[in-house]
């Protein structure tokens, strides 16, 4: 396969302000901090960062605690320089990985840090967010192969409320039934059980999803790669507290900047976060609340008759309080020297609505940055598309619409039926004027016999087109084969398939050749590898 990328602009489930951003970047300048494409915007934070530091102290012991209990080296210690800066990416904690797109933005800020070492002369740190705060288990607790789901039933969610931070969610005997499953659906190869017991080990009873997520990370990338990072322990939760008290005493204003600014996007694009009072979740043992306004306080809400007053929030410890989506990337800059974030797609469009709010937390605001997203060919299917001439973004349509194309419009048969509709039309006007001159009573009768010519012209047409389908059967089942090893599930197979996946079949060699083959100067396109 020649083919190596695929623009963005047109690609199906891929939104116009996505690729607007990665394209024409100029017609959406006003909602970001910089171009990301240009050394300037890089320099222009960086020294804005150097003017607005952040607190490493408690950061670096932290990270370096957590690093250590993950054996992930010693990276971390480098952000003690005051000169150092951080590439940020972050993700849900997803069992056993999540999927292929979480190991593609790993990467990016891994690349993306080397090349601002050199391009800034500072020491440039990738640190991956590990959003374990979340309260949505159902986002981390499926694995897709192609085909087939397998869930995590460990934890059952209550009638009302959910289970609190998912991140620290014990796993109990259900993930030994779960990697029994995974046995037993994913493909019988050398490399399997290898696999599984190497880069997975960290999948058993008694780790928590947090510790499971950054450990099977630290095994995929190499121990060292990047700094992890769990935002809840509860000293960096007292960094941060003033910010998100800070939030919930003014809201109205932030409430105002963030509607204002997502009043504007929509008018050309989408706005990808929905507006509303209050960014700060209550988070307790038991579950995660959202805090709605109600006059001079808050009420929790799954316990609406509570009213927790304004000139209390002082009093709700630290460790409780815990940042929606809105809120959490300001979190995030507030604790990280955070020159560059890198983001999917729907990251970067709720980005576009939080320019006014870095204003208000007096954080500058990183370069948001495209993660590299790919889709991963295997060698039997490019050649199956090189014999078929079949393109990566073709297989995006339906298959009727992709058999119509390649097998009727083009073929000798439509173009013979083609030409005898055109014939039977010629004969029509020829015949008709000579038959009425003769009778003119005869008319009714010349339109029903035309009629007729064409009604069995059209059943003739379709008889013809049922066999020659039937003569390409194979060709059909090979179309769908492809589409379903590119577009698994009908979704992009970065969203769908974990690294777990191809690992089985490829071993090592598949992680070899992504680490070195990922380029983040193609992040402006969809990238096509094939596996050699």
């Amino acid at each position: 396969m020649t083919q190596t990328t695929i623009p963005y602009r047109g690609m199906k489930g891929v939104s116009r302000l996505f690729s607007t951003y990665t394209t024409e970047y100029a017609r959406l300048a006003d909602y970001y901090a910089g171009d990301w494409r240009e050394k300037s915007s890089y320099e222009a934070v960086a020294q804005n960062l150097t003017t607005s530091p952040v607190d490493r102290q408690i950061l670096v012991d932290v990270l370096e605690e957590q690093n250590f209990n993950w054996n992930n080296g010693t990276l971390a210690s480098q952000l003690r320089d005051p000169d150092s800066l951080a590439v940020v990416t972050g993700q849900q904690v997803g069992i056993f990985g999540g999927p292929l797109y979480t190991l593609y933005k790993a990467l990016s800020a891994v690349r993306l840090a080397d090349r601002l070492t050199s391009v800034l002369s500072r020491p440039v740190i990738p640190v991956f967010w590990i959003e374990g705060g979340d309260h949505d288990l159902d986002e981390v607790r499926q694995i897709s192969l192609v085909g087939r789901k397998i869930w995590y039933e460990g934890h059952r969610l209550p009638e009302t409320g959910n289970l609190g931070s998912v991140g620290s969610l014990v796993f109990n005997a259900e993930i030994d039934r779960v990697r029994g499953e995974l046995m037993d659906q994913l493909p019988m190869t050398e490399f399997r059980d290898e696999v599984l017991g190497s880069y997975y080990s960290a999948y058993h009873q008694g780790n928590t999803f947090t510790d499971a997520f950054a450990q099977t990370l630290k095994s995929l990338l190499g121990s060292d790669s990047m700094v992890f990072m769990n935002p809840e322990d509860c000293r960096l939760k007292e960094l941060i507290a003033p910010l998100l008290r800070r939030e919930l005493k003014e809201y109205a204003t932030t409430h105002t900047a963030l509607k204002a600014t997502s009043d504007a996007l929509e008018e050309d694009y989408h706005a990808q976060v929905h507006v509303r009072p209050g960014n700060v979740f209550l988070l307790n043992e038991s579950q995660r609340e959202a805090l709605h306004p109600t006059g001079n306080g808050y009420s929790p809400q799954f316990s609406e008759e509570k009213i927790i007053p304004i000139d209390q929030i002082h009093e709700i410890p630290p460790c409780s309080l815990s940042p929606n989506v809105v809120m959490r990337p300001l979190v995030q800059d507030s604790l990280l020297p955070t020159v560059a974030y890198v983001a999917g797609p729907g990251e970067i469009a709720y980005f576009a609505q939080l320019k006014s709010l870095y204003t208000w937390a007096k954080r500058p605001m990183p370069i948001i940055f495209p993660r590299a997203s790919l889709t991963i060919i295997e060698p039997r299917i490019a050649e199956l598309m090189d014999r078929h001439d079949l393109a990566a973004e073709e297989l995006g349509s339906e298959i009727p619409e992709i058999m119509r194309k390649r097998v009727l419009e083009g073929s000798e048969l439509a173009q013979a039926f083609k030409k005898a509709g055109v014939m039977l039309d010629e004969s029509a006007d020829g015949l008709r004027p000579a038959v009425t001159e003769v009778d003119v009573t005869l008319q009714p009768s010349v339109e029903a016999t035309l009629a007729q010519w064409k009604k069995a012209l059209s059943k003739l047409q379709q008889r013809a087109e049922r066999a020659e389908k039937r003569r390409h059967e194979q060709l059909r089942t090979q179309i769908e084969h492809c589409k379903e090893a590119l577009y698994p599930n009908g979704n992009f197979q970065e969203r769908e398939l974990p690294a777990l996946y191809f690992l089985t079949k490829y071993g090592d060699s598949f992680l070899d050749q992504v680490r070195s083959r990922l380029n983040i100067d193609y992040c402006g396109e969809h990238q096509l590898m094939t596996l050699v």
